[in-house]
This record gives structure tokens, sequence and C-alpha cells, in this order.
């Protein structure tokens, strides 16, 4: 009995033995699926590390490209741009030289047509005189002004043969003097110039030959106030009765 006991106990003791051989076993099993799945993942993260690290790569080789690429279409704009600014640069040279000659050219020009212009007013009708003779002074002094550019002289001169065409198609009335009395005098163009007394008594017209003013019948009186009306822009513009001036080569072929 007490042998059947011991071996019993000895079989028990065997089994233990055996059932702990069994359990290290698993669990050295465990322990290395475990650190297999610990290497796993940090094997995966190490990939996803790669593929970020890849990726943020390739993000940066295809900015780097597209900036190649824009820098590369502005280096041909700034290309485009410096042979057109170049083509300026030639044009502004060429321009300036070309003011250069025009200037040398449009100065003795001007002066001789402010020469003309100021021998005219001397001897047109004597209309306006002192307005026509400031403007004709007023461009004196300017041609001989240093700080003048030469298209300002030449625009003041243009202006001021344009205001003397002007005159010629058109009707003025200015307050003047003629034999020591105020008068109104019309002007009809350059053709004719007379006067009309202020209490509409007396009239006369500028004799150009004579260069003095002759007296008028009173058969012009009417006329005469109408064309001071029409010129002061009173009355609409109507046909006037007035004695006109025979150019020289007519009144010699009527002799």
């Amino acid at each position: 009995m007490a042998r059947a006991l011991l071996f019993s106990a000895a079989l028990g003791l065997v089994a233990l033995g055996a059932s702990a051989q069994q359990s290290d076993k698993i669990n050295q099993a465990i322990e290395a699926t475990v650190q297999s799945n610990r290497a796993a993942v940090a094997s995966q993260s190490r990939i996803n590390g790669v593929d970020d690290s890849t990726k943020a790569m390739l993000e940066r080789y295809r900015a780097a490209t597209w900036q190649a690429q824009q820098l590369n279409v502005y280096a041909k704009q700034l290309e485009q741009l410096q042979g057109a600014q170049a083509a300026e640069k030639a044009s502004l040279a060429q321009q300036l030289v070309e003011i250069e000659r025009t200037e040398r050219e449009l100065t003795p020009l001007m002066l001789r047509m402010l020469d003309s212009l100021d021998k005219f007013v001397s001897l047109d009708l004597p209309f306006l005189k002192q307005e026509r003779r400031e403007r004709v002074d007023n461009l004196k002094r300017l041609m001989a002004d240093p700080e003048a550019t030469v298209a300002e002289r030449y625009r003041r001169v243009l202006e001021a043969y344009q205001i003397e065409i002007d005159y010629g198609r058109s009707m003025g009335v200015e307050r003047a003097v003629v034999a020591d009395r105020e008068v109104d005098v019309l002007r009809v163009g350059r053709i004719g110039l007379y006067y009309l007394s202020l209490d509409g008594a007396e009239a006369g017209r500028w004799d150009a030959a004579a260069k003095a003013w002759q007296p008028l019948d009173d058969d012009y009186l009417a006329s005469l106030r109408k064309g001071l009306r029409i010129a002061r822009e009173i009355s609409a513009p109507d046909t006037l009765v007035l004695p006109m001036p025979v150019p020289a080569a007519l009144a010699g072929g009527a002799k």
C-alpha cells in the first residue's frame, strides 16, 4: 500500500514537472509571438516612416519641378522684355537725334514766322491793336526764354496764327477812340473796318490806302447799327449794306 502511494506521488511529481515544462514552452512561444509582433509593428512603423518620407520627397520634387518650370517661363519673359527694352532704347535714342535735328530746324522757322506775324499785325487793319501787339510781344519773350521748350514755343506761335486766321472769318466789335472821341468799331472779317459814334449820328470807315478814317454817308447808319448788334450776338446774322474797299488791281483796271 505504501509503495503504491509512493508510486502515485512520483507520478504526480513527474506530471507536474511535465506540466511546468509545457507552460514554460507556451510562455516562450507567447513571448516570441509578442516579440515578433513588436518587431513587425516596428518594421511597419519604419516602412510607414520611409513611405511618408518618400511622399514628402516626392512632393518637394514636384514643387521644385513646378517652380523650375515657372522660372523658365519667367526667364523667357525677361528675355523678351529685355529685347523689347533694347529696341525701345534704340528707338528713343533715334528719337532724341531727330528731336535735336527738329529743334535746330524749327527754331529758325519759328523766328521767321514770328517776324512775319509782327509785320502783318503792323500792316493790318487797326483793330484790337493792344491785344494783338501784346500777343506778339509775349511770343518774342517766349522765344528768348531758355526754360521754354520748343514744343511750347511752336504751339504758341501756331495758336497766334490761328487767332489771326479766325479774325478773317468773323465779325467783331470794340470800343475805341477815333478823332479824339469814343466810338464803336465794327470789324467785318478783314475786308472792312467801320465806326459809329456812341450817339449813332456819325459813321466812318478805315481807308487802308490812306491809312486814315474816312466819313460815311448817313445812308449807312442803319446797316452799321445792325452790324454792331450782329457782332454782339444780339441779332441774328443778316445782310449788311456797307461800302467795301476795292483791291488796287481792280481799281487800276477800272481806270
